[in-house]
């Protein structure tokens, strides 16, 4: 698990002493269970948080490096002209794509940089890759206790349902008890 993750997992733990107790094993997975969801909605509220904040911190050197690159990635005018002279040829048949010069895909030239990914999209990517990875670790520990949960009802529904009486409901009635 990356480090970037620990401030976002580790959080407070609110007061539980004036939650109400689950009474059986079943009602304690079930609250576990709603915990690590509730928990999880919080980590991953915490991570978007951290994106918006990196996101606007970010903001004002990317003003900085756009007015650079655009300046770096102007066309150079040999490119223009040549753009221009190929949209006013009149087009043969049989020549291929109109739009592409002589037939062929043109090839950049190396002046021509391909443009760097917005600062928007980097920030979007990190926090999407933090969440999946955040989880795919959350997704072991609420298995194990969904897992739980259904082997506790597995053995209850085997055992039978229970009666306010503390006895044992027959779910076969022809199976009586003799005597």
């Amino acid at each position: 698990m990356a480090d970037s993750m620990l401030p976002h997992i580790f959080r407070p733990i609110p007061d539980l002493s004036k939650m109400p107790q689950p009474t059986n094993r079943e009602d304690r997975l079930r609250t576990i269970i709603a915990n690590l969801e509730k928990h999880d909605q919080d980590v991953r509220y915490s991570m978007l948080a951290e994106a918006r904040q990196r996101l606007e911190s970010l903001r004002a050197d990317e003003d900085t490096d756009m007015s650079d690159e655009t300046d770096a990635q102007s066309p150079s005018p040999s490119d223009h002209r040549q753009f221009v002279a190929s949209m006013n040829a009149p087009y043969t048949e049989g020549s291929g794509d109109p739009c592409l010069l002589h037939g062929s895909i043109p090839t950049s030239g190396p002046s021509v940089r391909q443009a760097p990914v917005p600062v928007q999209v980097r920030v979007a990517q990190d926090a999407i890759e933090q969440m999946e990875a955040y989880d795919r670790h959350a997704k072991q520990t609420k298995d194990y206790y969904v897992k739980a949960l259904q082997r506790q009802q597995s053995s209850r529904g085997d055992a039978g349902p229970a009666q306010p009486g503390g006895g044992q409901l027959n779910p076969d009635p022809r199976r009586r008890p003799t005597g």
